[in-house]
């Protein structure tokens, strides 16, 4: 510490304690969140067919097949990939969302007061 900057009490120094934790904890999950979303994506890129299991368990819990003519089945993985695509994005968006904010607390901790 510079010998002219004043004694930060202890009140702010938990403050800048807490907003570096904090920033720190969303930045590690936008990351995660980021990261999951790319091993999802790659893995889908991998093995296309392996949306098969979204799509069953999206004709199950949307009852969508009742709406549709027999042999929904390409219907249903094709409404699949879309809401799948949706959701990595919603995921990527999130993850940035909490590595920015992260970012803009970590400045926050570490400012100094001037007197």
């Amino acid at each position: 510490m510079e010998p002219d900057e004043p004694e930060l009490d202890v009140a702010t120094r938990i403050f800048r304690f807490a907003a570096w934790t904090l920033g720190l904890l969303l930045i590690g999950l936008g990351v995660w969140a980021l990261g999951g979303a790319i091993y999802v994506a790659w893995g889908l890129f991998d093995k296309p067919q392996s949306i098969g299991s979204f799509a069953a368990y999206f004709l199950e819990t949307t009852r969508i097949a009742s709406h549709m003519p027999d042999g929904s089945e390409g219907a249903a993985h094709l409404l699949s990939w879309f809401f799948v695509v949706l959701l990595l994005l919603l995921l990527g968006k999130l993850g940035d969302w909490a590595i920015s904010t992260g970012a803009r607390l970590l400045p926050l901790a570490g400012r100094s007061r001037r007197g």
